[in-house]
C-alpha cells in the first residue's frame, strides 16, 4: 500500500514541478534602469531584431496593453503605469526642474502660489495635486507618488533623466514612475538632452551623460528611468520631412538606441517600455505596445503575468508590482497588476509579432465582422417571428427553410470558435466565406437527418467550449467573439459572448430528458449543475463569478419548477443555505492562481467595500456603455422585445411542459447573466437570442406537424414533438 502511496507522490512531484521551474522571475539583486521611448512601435521592432547586434535577441521580449482608464495618450498611459492601477492625467500637466521658468514664473516660485510646498534641486510637478483630487474621483482609486514614496522608505534611490520637448511643446512625464507623493523628483531632465543640428527639432539624447550617471554608484540601490524622446521627436516632425530622409534618421535613431542599450545591460537590469505608439500604428490598430528586459541572470525569452496568462503578453498595471519585487520590497493588494515572469527561451521575436498580427487583424476587423453576423442574427430573429404570428398556410417549404436558418444562427457560434484559428492562414474574406459554407451545411443537415437537431446543437457547443476551457482558452483568445487583449477587459477564462452561448446550450442539450424525476436524472443534473459552477468559476478555467453565480441560481430554478416546490419557511431556509453554500463556493474556486476575482473577495473580507462598490459602479457604466454603443444593442433589445411577445400571446407558446420550462429556464438565464456578468448586455443578448430562437423553432416544427398530420396522443391532446 505504502509503495503504491509512494509512487502515486512521486508522479504528482513529476508532473508539477515543470510548471514551478518554468519560469524566471524578475527578482534579483541588481540595479534597475528603464527606458521609456514614447512613439516606439511593434512597427519598427522588426529593424530591431534585424540589427547585427545580437542586444535584442538576449532581451525577453513581450507586447504590453496600455491601456488606461481614459482615452489612449501617452500622459494617461504613463500616469496608469506609475500608479499601478488605470488612471488618467490631467491638462497641462509636465514636469520641471525647480530653476526652470514657466511663462516667465520659475517653477518652484509657481509650485508655491498653487501648492504653499516648495523644494530646492529637485524636479517638481506643480498640478500634483490636481492629478491626485482626479483620480479620487475615478472608480479605480489610482493613488499618484505611492510607488515612488514606497521606494524611498525602503532606502531606494529614484532618478530621472532627459524628456521629449519639441519646439512646440514640453513632455516631462518619465518623472510619474519616480516622484513621491508630495510630486517632488530627483535628477536632470535637461541635461540628458544635447543640442544637435543634424536631428528633430535639433535635439538628441546625450547617451555620455546618461552613462556616466548610471555608473555613478553608491550603497544605495537605485532606481533610474530615462525619458528616451529621440523617436518622439522624429515622429513629430514626419509628416513635413521627405520620406527617404525620415527612414534614414530612423536607422540612425534605432542604432543609437542599440549602443546605449549594449552599454547599460552589462551591469543593470533594463526595461525598455513603449507606453504610448506613434500616430501612425495607433491608426493601423497596433495598440499594443513593445516591451524588451534585459538581466545578467538570463538570455532571451518572453514575457508574461498572472494578469494575462499569455505567454508574449503583459499589462502596463504589471510593472509596479514587478520592480517591488526586484527591490524585494513587499506589495500589497492595492497594486492591481502581478509580477512579471521571464518564460520560454527558445521562443523566437518572429513568434510574438506574429501573435501581435493576428491579435491587430482581428481587433480591427472585429468591429465589421460582429455588426453583420449581429444584423444577420436580428433579421433571422424578425424572419421566425413573421412565421410564428401569421401562420402562412400552404408554404410548408418556406416553413422548412425558416426553420434550416434558425437552426444555421444557432450552430453559428460553435462555428465562430471552431475556425478561429484559421482566420490568419485564410484571411476574414476566407473566414466569412468558410462560417457561411459550414453554418449552412450543418444547419441543413441537421433539420433532414437529426432527431434531436436541438439537443445535438446544444450538447456539441457545449462540449466544445468546455474543451476549449480546459485547454487554455486558446480557441476563444483568437476567436471573433472572445475577448479581445487590444481592450484588455479580459485576457483569459470565458468572456461574456461565449458565457451566454455555454449556459443556453447545456440547457438546450438536456431539454429532451428533464421531464424524468428518476433518481439517476436527478443525480446527473445536480452533478451537471455542479460541474458548470465549478467550470465557469474556477480560476484556472472559466474564472466568471458572475457567469458561475448565474449557473447556481439557473440550476436552482431549474429544481425548483422541475419538483413544484412552493414557498415556505423550510423553502426559505433552503434559499438562505444555499446562497451562503454558493458564495463560499465560489470563494474556494479562487484559491490558487491570484485573479481579479481573488482579490475582490480578499478585499470583501478585509472589509473594503468602497472596492466592491466601485466595481459595481465601474461594471453598471459598462452596462450602459454597451447598450448605447455596442453593435449587440440591437440583437438585445429584439430578442427580449420577442420573448416578451411569447410569453403574453398564448397561441405561440407550446403545450409541451420540457419546452415551457426550457423557455422558463432560458429567460432566468438571460436575466441573471445581464445583472451578475460583467458586460451582462452582451451575454444577456445572446443568451435570449438562442432561448428566442429555439423556441421559433420547435414552434415551426409543431406548426408543420399539424398541418400534415394531426395527431393526438392517448393522454392528452398534445402534438408529438419530441424528435425536435
Amino acid at each position: 500500500m505504502w509503495r503504491k502511496v509512494i509512487i502515486f507522490m512521486l508522479i504528482i512531484c513529476l508532473s508539477v514541478q515543470p510548471l514551478t521551474g518554468y519560469a524566471h522571475s524578475t527578482d534579483d539583486s541588481h540595479d534597475v534602469v528603464v527606458i521609456v521611448v514614447p512613439a516606439l512601435s511593434f512597427l519598427e521592432t522588426p529593424l530591431l531584431f534585424q540589427s547585427e547586434n545580437p542586444i535584442w535577441k538576449d532581451a525577453a521580449f513581450a507586447a504590453m496593453n496600455v491601456r488606461p482608464d481614459g482615452p489612449y495618450s501617452y500622459l494617461n498611459n504613463m500616469v496608469t503605469i506609475g500608479t499601478g492601477r488605470k488612471a488618467v492625467g490631467v491638462q497641462e500637466w509636465n514636469s520641471f526642474e525647480d530653476s526652470e521658468y514657466i511663462k516667465g514664473i520659475r517653477s518652484r516660485d509657481w509650485m508655491q502660489q498653487l501648492t504653499g510646498k516648495a523644494c530646492s534641486d529637485c524636479i517638481i510637478q506643480p498640478l500634483f495635486h490636481r492629478l491626485v483630487d482626479k483620480n479620487k474621483q475615478t472608480t479605480h482609486k489610482a493613488v499618484p507618488g505611492r510607488f515612488g514614496q514606497l521606494f524611498i522608505n525602503n532606502q531606494i534611490v529614484n532618478r530621472v533623466f532627459g524628456h521629449s520637448d519639441t519646439y512646440d511643446e514640453q513632455l516631462r512625464y518619465a518623472s510619474l514612475l519616480t516622484m513621491n507623493e508630495e510630486g517632488y523628483a530627483e535628477g536632470d531632465i535637461l541635461l540628458a538632452v544635447k543640442d544637435d543640428q543634424q536631428f528633430p527639432y535639433s535635439m538628441k539624447m546625450d547617451k555620455q551623460f546618461l552613462i556616466d550617471k548610471l555608473s555613478t554608484k553608491d550603497s544605495q540601490r537605485t532606481f533610474s528611468v530615462i525619458e528616451w524622446g529621440d523617436f518622439y521627436r522624429l515622429f513629430s516632425l514626419k509628416p513635413f520631412m521627405e520620406k527617404e530622409y525620415f527612414n534614414k534618421q530612423l536607422s540612425i535613431l534605432l542604432q543609437e538606441l542599440t549602443l546605449f542599450v549594449e552599454q547599460v545591460t552589462a551591469e543593470n537590469d533594463v526595461w525598455l517600455i513603449a507606453p504610448m505608439m506613434h500616430q501612425e500604428a495607433y491608426e493601423l490598430r497596433y495598440q499594443l505596445a513593445p516591451v524588451f528586459y534585459w538581466s545578467p541572470d538570463h538570455a532571451g525569452g518572453t514575457l508574461t503575468s498572472k494578469t494575462t496568462r499569455r505567454h508574449g503578453l503583459v499589462s502596463s498595471i504589471d510593472f509596479i508590482p514587478t520592480w517591488l519585487q526586484s527591490f524585494e520590497v513587499d506589495s500589497d493588494s492595492y497594486w492591481a497588476g502581478q509580477p512579471m515572469q521571464v518564460i520560454d527561451p527558445s521562443v523566437h521575436s518572429r513568434t510574438i509579432h506574429d501573435r501581435v498580427d493576428d491579435m491587430v487583424l482581428i481587433y480591427k476587423t472585429r468591429a465589421s465582422v460582429v455588426s453583420i453576423y449581429v444584423t444577420v442574427l436580428v433579421i433571422s430573429l424578425l424572419v421566425a417571428a413573421f412565421f410564428g404570428w401569421f401562420h402562412p398556410h400552404q408554404r410548408i417549404v418556406w416553413q422548412r427553410w425558416n426553420r434550416v436558418c434558425l437552426l444555421v444562427a444557432l450552430m453559428s457560434p460553435f462555428w465562430f470558435l471552431s475556425l478561429a484559428p484559421l482566420v490568419s492562414y485564410i484571411g476574414i474574406i476566407g473566414f466569412v466565406f468558410g462560417l457561411i459554407i459550414a453554418t449552412f451545411l450543418s444547419g441543413f443537415y441537421l433539420e433532414r437527418y437529426s432527431r434531436y437537431p436541438i439537443a445535438f446543437i446544444g450538447g456539441l457547443t457545449a462540449v466544445v467550449i468546455t474543451l476549449d476551457l480546459f485547454t487554455g482558452s486558446w480557441f476563444m483568445q483568437r476567436s471573433f467573439l472572445g475577448y479581445d487583449p487590444i481592450i484588455g477587459a479580459r485576457y483569459y477564462g470565458i468572456g461574456n459572448e461565449f458565457v451566454g452561448v455555454y449556459m443556453i446550450s447545456v440547457l438546450m442539450m438536456i431539454s429532451p430528458f428533464v421531464y424524468k424525476k428518476g433518481f439517476y436524472s436527478v443525480t446527473s443534473l445536480g452533478l451537471l449543475s455542479l460541474f458548470m459552477f465549478i467550470v465557469l468559476g474556477k480560476s484556472s478555467l472559466g474564472t466568471n463569478a458572475g457567469a458561475s453565480l448565474a449557473s447556481a441560481i439557473v440550476f436552482g430554478f431549474l429544481f425548483v419548477k422541475w419538483f413544484h416546490l412552493r414557498m415556505g419557511k423550510k423553502s426559505l431556509i433552503l434559499i438562505t443555505l444555499f446562497t451562503v453554500l454558493v458564495m463560499l463556493g465560489l470563494f474556494s474556486l479562487q484559491i490558487g492562481d491570484q485573479t481579479h476575482i481573488g482579490v475582490a473577495f480578499e478585499r470583501l473580507m478585509a472589509g473594503d467595500l468602497s472596492y466592491i462598490t466601485d466595481t459595481i459602479i465601474r461594471k453598471l457604466k459598462m452596462n450602459v456603455k454597451l447598450i448605447r454603443h455596442s453593435h449587440w444593442t440591437q440583437l438585445f433589445v429584439t430578442s427580449y422585445v420577442l420573448v416578451a411577445i411569447i410569453l403574453w400571446k398564448k397561441r405561440m407558446q407550446l403545450r409541451d411542459k420540457r419546452k415551457q420550462l426550457f423557455l422558463q429556464t432560458g429567460v432566468v438565464a438571460s436575466f441573471a447573466l445581464c445583472v451578475f456578468n460583467d458586460s451582462g448586455v452582451v451575454a444577456a443578448a445572446i443568451s435570449m437570442f438562442s432561448v428566442v430562437s429555439t423556441h421559433y423553432y420547435w414552434l415551426a416544427k409543431c406548426k408543420e406537424r399539424k398541418e400534415l398530420a394531426p395527431f393526438h396522443s392517448p393522454k392528452s391532446s398534445l402534438p408529438i414533438e419530441d424528435k425536435t
